[in-house]
């Protein structure tokens, strides 16, 4: 599962998702069953410094930085 959610923030760097709206595009059939399943995967990825979180229970996959010298497209 860990894998999935991590694939799901990459695509939108930067964007805030919430643990329901996590759970609810990875497995709505668990979503069901337990809105906050995805909690614990959060933030074990959190954790592992793979994701970023908000104090309001956001979390984010953050887009790289730019190296000095770079070119911006």
């Amino acid at each position: 599962m860990e894998e999935q959610i991590l694939q799901l923030l990459q695509q939108s760097p930067d964007q805030l998702f919430s643990v329901k709206e996590v759970g609810k595009k990875i497995d709505r059939v668990e979503f069901r069953e337990n809105a906050n399943w995805a909690r614990p995967h959060l933030e074990q990825l959190r954790l592992q410094g793979l994701i970023q979180s908000e104090e309001g229970g956001y979390y984010y996959f953050p887009k790289p930085k730019k190296k000095l010298g770079e070119r911006f497209e």
